[in-house]
């Protein structure tokens, strides 16, 4: 009897010291870094160069959980995927930070992060898409000024499938292989911009496809696929600035809902003729971007031709 009267005392201990230790440990046990509540917890570790601290530092936050963790000028070999067995991260942030690869093993105990983001950060190895797989629920992955040449095999055998929003932006991107975002069912948003994309192809998504968002900025298209946009029911907001797109042909959007609002041309030398009859018909609420030609049209807004000015 008082043996289990003790085992009980000790589990309720555990249990209390567990709830009780809410927000940010002391300064002292995680300095360099820093642990701010506001109102959720937040932790931001700048100049880090030795994994071992940061071992530390996750070993003396135990039972602690970070909403955001920020690594910041810093320079590592990887981040140690055990350091994430001590406490529960839900989103994180790599900035201005150099390392040889991610992480040295898959992060299994990252099941929990919802969103990672890196940017400006030099993985010196190329991403390796494997050590994501463990990262069942990831949500959103932002890559900024990084080196991701093409969207392939490895990426769509290894990528957390609940992916509901992927953003590339200055990677250096320029091929996106067939089928390689079919078995992404949630992703909503889809950015690939300032890349070297010269050519797309309808089957990169699923058919139909759910979504809502795609950007193709500052890339290196000229030509839209007849089919490029259809069976998009949802889509709403379509982004392809800075291209050396002329037109865009109707049969491009067959099927997509009606739903389109926000189309951005910007930057595209956009024949004004006949072909975009279809454009000035649909009147949508926010069309941006101007003709380069013919002549007598030359650096009029879109939302402003119409159908008088085409002459068909």
């Amino acid at each position: 009897m008082k043996s289990f009267a003790a085992s009980v005392g000790l589990l309720f201990g555990l249990l209390w010291s567990t709830s009780a230790e809410k927000g940010c440990p002391r300064p002292s046990e995680i300095a360099p870094c820093v642990c701010t509540e506001s109102p959720l917890t937040y932790l931001e570790c700048k100049n880090v160069d030795d994994p071992e601290l940061l071992r530390t530092i996750f070993q003396n936050s135990a039972r602690y959980t970070y909403k955001e963790v920020h690594l910041e000028y810093s320079s590592l070999q990887y981040l140690p995927h055990e350091m994430f067995e001590a406490v529960q991260v839900k989103e994180m942030y790599l900035t201005n930070v150099t390392l040889r690869q991610l992480f040295d093993e898959p992060p299994e105990a990252l099941d929990e992060l919802r969103v990672l983001h890196i940017e400006n950060t030099k993985v010196l190895g190329g991403i390796l898409w494997e050590l994501l797989k463990p990262l069942k629920s990831l949500k959103i992955l932002n890559i900024y000024f990084n080196t991701v040449k093409k969207l392939g095999k490895d990426f769509s055998e290894n990528a957390p499938k609940g992916l509901e929003q992927l953003t590339f932006y200055a990677t250096e991107t320029k091929k996106i292989e067939q089928g390689v975002f079919n078995e992404f069912t949630n992703l909503d948003k889809l950015a690939i911009d300032a890349g070297k994309i010269e050519n797309l192809q309808r089957d990169i998504l699923p058919i139909p496809w759910n979504g809502h968002v795609i950007y193709f900025n500052e890339n290196k298209l000229s030509e839209i696929p007849v089919d490029m946009f259809s069976q998009m029911p949802n889509l709403q907001t379509l982004g392809m600035r800075g291209n050396q797109i002329a037109t865009l042909p109707e049969s491009a959007f067959e099927g997509n809902g009606g739903k389109l609002e926000y189309l951005m041309l910007q930057n595209n030398p956009i024949k004004c003729d006949c072909r975009i009859e279809w454009l000035v018909k649909k009147k949508l609420p926010a069309l941006s971007g101007t003709c380069e030609s013919p002549k007598e049209l030359h650096g009029k807004e879109l939302r402003d031709v119409s159908l008088s000015d085409l002459n068909c």
